[in-house]
């Protein structure tokens, strides 16, 4: 069957030219849907062949030469737990499924509601009252079926934070309460893995990567245990603009990292205000 499916993909594949002119091979989606109906193998099976043989498939043709085969591959094959699918979680989730990260945990309790369709990328009228989660994977689906989507609809706490976050490589920290951010840390410290965590207010965030024995949360918060239950968002609100150009900071750093590259805001905060386009980087060591 491997054999078959290598064949297959080879066959299919078309050269094509990129914008400055360079040749490529190519899957595009008619022919991996083909694939996945003639070999009964998955979208995600056929992409991994295809890069495997420096093939790419056609959705990610613009992601190169920014990322290549290789590090197409690691995304493919990387696992990130997304917790909260607001603002900045609909945005990752879009993100991360549109430039090939294979499988994506989707985390929240929460249904939408009016007030979300100022900002929440996945949220429309005609999923008011449908969960949040839900709604994500379909998303996911329909943009690229080779991610699998993970559905999980709780509400991630001290006590459930390390199942919910079980077998993933990444977490990303899309939360609307300082209170469950320190949860997602400790429940990362406990697997072992790193945090990607940003938050927003009006027009302004900040975004910062913590691996497990970083300082982390502590160094922005102080204490978890006289930290604040929730941040400025509760008095300045959350503006659209915030929210998806936060959250694209945050896929910044989820690739690097699944690339196998260094995070460049670890143990660094970004802080930004969008009102006067301002940005500065804080050491937080």
């Amino acid at each position: 069957m491997k054999n078959e499916l290598r064949e297959a993909v080879a066959r299919a594949a078309l050269e094509k030219n990129r914008p400055d002119g360079t040749v490529y091979r190519s899957l595009s989606f008619m022919d991996q849907r083909d694939l996945a109906e003639r070999c009964g193998s998955t979208h995600a099976e056929i992409q991994l062949e295809a890069l495997r043989q420096d093939i790419i498939p056609e959705v990610y043709a613009r992601n190169q030469k920014a990322l290549s085969c290789g590090d197409q591959l690691k995304l493919l094959q990387y696992r990130v737990a997304i917790i909260g699918l607001g603002g900045l979680g609909g945005t990752v989730t879009e993100i991360l499924a549109r430039i090939g990260v294979g499988n994506l945990t989707l985390v929240d309790g929460d249904c939408f509601d009016d007030s979300n369709l100022n900002r929440q990328l996945l949220s429309s009228v005609e999923v008011l009252g449908k969960k949040k989660a839900e709604v994500a994977a379909a998303r996911v689906k329909a943009v690229n079926p080779a991610v699998i989507a993970t559905v999980k609809t709780d509400f991630l706490d001290d006590r459930n934070g390390p199942d919910i976050i079980a077998g993933v490589d990444l977490a990303v920290d899309c939360l609307d309460s300082i209170k469950a951010r320190f949860a997602l840390e400790k429940a990362c410290r406990t697997r072992n893995i790193p945090m990607v965590s940003a938050a927003i207010g009006g027009s302004t965030g900040q975004v910062t990567v913590i691996y497990p024995h970083d300082p982390g949360l502590a160094k922005i918060y102080g204490s978890p245990e006289k930290a604040a239950d929730r941040g400025v968002e509760k008095i300045l609100g959350t503006l659209p603009f915030a929210a998806v150009s936060l959250a694209a900071m945050e896929c910044a750093e989820v690739v690097t990292v699944a690339a196998g590259k260094p995070a460049g805001l670890r143990n660094r905060l970004l802080i930004t205000d969008l009102a006067d386009h301002t940005l500065d980087i804080v050491d937080l060591i």
